[in-house]
């Protein structure tokens, strides 16, 4: 399979050292994934320290598999749209779960996710550019993290794997679907078909790469085909996409409910609080996007370079991608128009905005700059010699290595100086890292065997791990907004903003938000403030960084 990969003028000694090649790649990708899986459960403590998004997975399967003891918890109470999305990553994990541990199964799905990342992005770049190295430099390349607006990025190794990394890390073969398709009308429905079916991969990234394919089977019309031909193609793809599109968001638009002005002030409230800063000044954040102080001008700069490169002196497969690639970026830019009429229209008609994260999709600008400069590279590389090639390859490779500090870098780093000795870079990192993911399951520890099941608890912090971990039901946490806002709870909505406004209040609004819910039980992550608690509540437990306190009477 992997030699149809090698370039036509690879025969005998050639194809089977790249066969070799291939193999090696591989392999690197798969011990990689798994030192990365290693070393991010020993540095997490098992889950205790978890991305936001990933802690969201993980407090749905606890809610799923254990709904008795969450019948106090606002969140998962009840089955919604909004708290047991059902997704690749989800269902994945589910198959990887041993018991109740739900983060080693999203961990585990999380390195297979790292694997089929740098194994795609690299068959991808054997397909365009023939060369290993060559490919081998796109899939380093592609994983770089490299931050955009709206609190997103491109990358794989940041933080732990959340549904855009998994869309990130099969996009590269849908992208080898779509330039297969674009001069072969027949594979053009297919490829529409499966861009829509990975709405249950990550939505956004969906929603985006379907107008992105779209556009550019549209805006031309394969050699021979008529133009009624070319329409009816361009229709039933459209039917094929939506098929799936719709069957994922029906639960959310088929939500008929009734809002007076004051329910919609308070959703408005939220919304501004959760994410007005990142999606209510659109313009501004566009205009910081290509700001001398972002590192996507310098990688749009090069990309656009590489792509006028590319146009003229690429090859044949680097040129129909380069073609492709007007019609890509035009889609994104149509897909923020929308988002940006969405949200301010409906409002008008009493409804709330669901499109206000499509903006996000600009990250796919970062993986098409990558490949435009790679694809440029390959032009000139047969005028470098092979010394100039390593130098390249090893420069380039020397310089994501020892630059970045992502935690799954971070992670493997760790399992692999555990394992061999070596004081690799980011190891005095990794060990602080655990040192407070430990402090943390520790408490959360305690807690499970102080505060009784089905018992609600308090919090100063985003604790969702006392949900999926300690199992308990948890009265407030800041990502709970979201939750509430989607699944259009209004006076969950009201609550949520209560317990924020007396938290914002300073360091010690907690206590206030604590004694406002009437829930009996405490988990601080402030020890510090444990002479300001005694009058309210008994100190139990604590340690350097966590305390935990029952209400007096409670």
């Amino acid at each position: 399979m992997l030699q149809t990969f090698a370039p036509a003028s690879a025969q005998g000694g050639p194809a089977r050292r790249y066969r070799l090649w291939d193999l090696l790649v591989l392999a690197l990708a798969a011990c990689y994934a798994w030192a990365a899986l290693q070393g991010v459960l020993s540095i997490s403590v098992g889950g205790a320290q978890l991305d936001s998004d990933l802690a969201t997975y993980a407090q749905g399967m606890a809610g799923a598999d254990h709904p008795e003891l969450f019948v106090l918890d606002p969140v998962l109470r009840a089955v919604t749209p909004a708290n047991s999305i059902w997704n690749l990553e989800r269902f994945t994990a589910r198959l990887l779960t041993p018991g109740n541990d739900y983060v080693v199964g999203l961990f585990r799905a999380g390195a297979l996710a790292i694997f089929i990342f740098y194994a795609g992005w690299y068959l991808l770049g054997r397909w365009l550019f023939g060369s290993p190295g060559l490919a081998f430099l796109l899939a380093l390349l592609a994983g770089v993290t490299v931050w955009v607006e709206w609190g997103t990025f491109w990358g794989i190794a940041q933080s732990d794997p959340v549904p855009r990394v998994f869309f990130a890390a099969l996009w590269p073969f849908l992208l080898l679907g779509a330039l297969a398709a674009q001069e072969r009308a027949l594979l053009r429905p297919p490829a529409m078909l499966a861009a829509g079916l990975c709405m249950w991969v990550h939505g956004i990234s969906a929603l985006n790469t379907g107008a992105m394919f779209f556009l550019a089977f549209a805006l031309h019309r394969p050699q021979g085909q008529s133009l009624v031909a070319h329409l009816v193609n361009c229709v039933f793809c459209l039917v094929l996409y939506f098929i799936p599109v719709l069957a994922f968001l029906w639960p959310s638009l088929t939500q008929t409910h009734a809002f007076s002005a004051a329910d919609m002030a308070v959703f408005q409230e939220l919304f501004n609080l959760r994410w007005q800063e990142d999606y209510g000044r659109l313009g501004e954040r566009l205009a910081h996007l290509v700001s001398f102080s972002s590192p996507m001008l310098p990688l749009l700069c090069g990309g656009f370079a590489a792509w006028l490169i590319v146009r003229r002196r690429g090859g044949m497969r680097a040129r129909r991608l380069a073609a492709m690639c007007p019609a890509f970026v035009l889609a994104l830019v149509l897909v923020v128009l929308f988002s940006w009429a969405e949200s301010r229209l409906a409002p008008e008609f009493g409804r709330l905005p669901l499109g206000h994260e499509l903006v996000r999709g600009l990250r796919f600008l970062v993986p098409l700059s990558w490949l435009m400069i790679v694809a440029a590279l390959a032009c000139f590389r047969p005028r470098l010699s092979r010394a100039g090639r390593l130098l390249l390859a090893g420069g380039v490779t020397s310089a994501v290595l020892l630059l970045s500090h992502d935690r799954q870098y971070m992670a493997a780093q760790y399992a692999v100086s555990q394992a061999t000795g070596l004081p690799l870079p980011l190891l005095d990192d990794a060990r602080e890292a655990m040192r407070g993911a430990a402090a943390y399951r520790e408490a959360l520890d305690r807690l499970a065997r102080l505060v009784p099941p089905g018992v609600p608890v308090f919090s100063d912090s985003d604790a969702m791990a006392v949900r999926y971990l300690a199992q308990r039901p948890l009265v407030h946490s800041f990502k709970d907004g979201y939750i509430f806002f989607y699944n259009k709870d209004v006076q969950g909505s009201r609550t949520w903003l209560r317990y924020n406004a007396l938290m914002q209040q300073g360091p010690t609004g907690y206590i206030d938000a604590w004694l406002a819910s009437g829930v009996p039980w405490l988990l601080s992550g402030r020890p510090r403030d444990k002479a300001l608690l005694e009058p309210y509540g008994e100190v139990l437990w604590e340690n350097g960084g966590w305390l935990i306190a029952r209400r007096r009477g409670g």
